[in-house]
């Protein structure tokens, strides 16, 4: 009796101390049709993809995103060792260029300015091991000609009275929570800044911020996606103003940011984001008939959405970071084993990580035209996927332990079906 009331004091302990945090609360059971998964089976080009897959090897390390600048000579790169690389095109020569206090994911060129980039900070995540917050998260921009990184967004408006469902802020709607200048209301430090897109007119940036809380780490980011806590905002950075406005909250790990193109129009009117936990593309629109709805584009992916970027040709490149296996599907539909699995360690959860690979649909985002899926020595997990003159490179990363990101640059030669 004495071993098994101690067996029991040592479970509770247990159950006590690895309690996620209180803020993820786990969603209902979530069903996925498996209509879309069909879809994207169709268009699979797997074997292909593990053909035409390069490897032009350097010493640089895993990398989250890529963006292109001086006409496609030169990608500048956000890479696990905490350092904004460059590389050359052309030879693929990459060499490190900017030392960041921690860890750049997202990034883009601003289109009114060669000469400066934005990026997101995501301290919240913790350093390249893991092992805390070293540096304010936020929205920064980079000057390329001194290697100046300042921040734009540290602070959001405090919103912690928003409605527990989805909402969406139309343009017009003067509720929406904002911050800036001559605004008194309460503010908060950003917790992550993941992902951002910026205006055709280098004015606004808007970017993502998956959860919500403090200090948070890839094994809180771990539970968020089992848990499919409702956590996930995207903001918009006003540089004219100095503004910063709520876009929209109540949605689940709000990822990758890209707006819908606007022929005809001012400005934007709506923008496309991924659920990478709900397996789910999301549009938000802002301006419009529609204006402050949500719709879901494409349901029920094979994979967990990440980066998006378009071609030239409009159509969107999904990166699948890692795929939707039958392990987390079922969990899903049975969110009643949730709380257990949540106390699993999040080293053991990610090595359950399967393949990876990538997803293009169409220009608005709703069809499936080219997909592969691929597990082996060059990959690990495709965090973005962008289109290039030459091909598409993958930025590859690894949150497996265990299982690094072998080094140097991976470029995927254009598929023939989508020259």
């Amino acid at each position: 009796m004495i071993r098994l009331g101690l067996a029991l004091l040592a479970g509770l302990v247990w159950w006590r101390r690895s309690a996620p945090r209180p803020e993820i609360e786990i969603a209902d059971p979530l069903h996925i049709d498996g209509s879309t998964a069909a879809a994207v089976a169709a268009v699979d080009h797997s074997a292909d993809f593990a053909r035409d897959l390069e490897r032009f090897p350097s010493d640089l390390p895993g990398i989250d995103d890529l963006v292109f600048v001086d006409a496609g000579a030169t990608a500048l790169v956000t890479a696990t060792d905490r350092r904004i690389w460059t590389v050359d095109t052309r030879t693929h020569a990459a060499e490190p260029f900017v030392a960041l206090p921690s860890m750049a994911y997202g990034l883009h060129e601003a289109p009114d300015d060669p000469d400066r980039v934005y990026l997101c900070v995501a301290g919240s995540y913790g350093g390249p091991d893991g092992t805390g917050m070293v540096a304010s998260p936020g929205l920064y921009r980079l000057t390329r000609h001194d290697g100046l990184v300042e921040p734009l967004v540290l602070e959001v408006p405090a919103d912690d009275g928003r409605p527990r469902g989805p909402v969406v802020y139309a343009d017009d709607d003067p509720t929406a929570p904002e911050a800036g200048p001559g605004r008194t209301g309460p503010r908060r430090p950003l917790a992550v800044c993941d992902n951002l897109d910026v205006s055709d007119d280098g004015r606004r940036i808007y970017f993502s911020e998956p959860f919500d809380y403090i200090g948070a780490s890839v094994d809180d980011a771990v539970d968020e996606a089992i848990a499919l806590a409702p956590n996930g905002r995207l903001w918009r950075h006003d540089l004219d103003t100095g503004t910063t406005r709520l876009v929209a909250a109540g949605f689940h790990f709000v990822n990758a940011v890209l707006l819908d193109p606007h022929p005809e129009r001012p400005r934007e009117e709506s923008v496309l984001v991924t659920q990478t936990s709900m397996f789910r593309l999301t549009r938000f629109h802002l301006r419009g008939p529609r204006a402050g709805a949500a719709d879901v584009v494409l349901d029920g992916l094979p994979g967990m959405a990440d980066g998006m970027d378009r071609d030239a040709d409009g159509r969107i490149w999904v990166a699948l970071f890692a795929e939707r296996g039958r392990l987390i599907t079922w969990v899903h539909a049975h969110a009643w084993v949730k709380p257990l699995v949540m106390r699993l360690p999040a080293r053991l959860l990610l090595r359950q990580a399967g393949r990876t690979g990538v997803l293009v649909v169409s220009p608005d985002g709703s069809t499936p035209l080219w997909s592969a899926m691929y597990r082996g020595p060059e990959l690990v997990s495709v965090a973005s996927a962008v289109p290039g003159p030459e091909g598409v490179y993958l930025a590859n990363e690894s949150l497996t332990p265990g299982r690094e990101a072998r080094r140097g640059v991976i470029r995927l030669r254009w598929p023939t079906g989508l020259r």
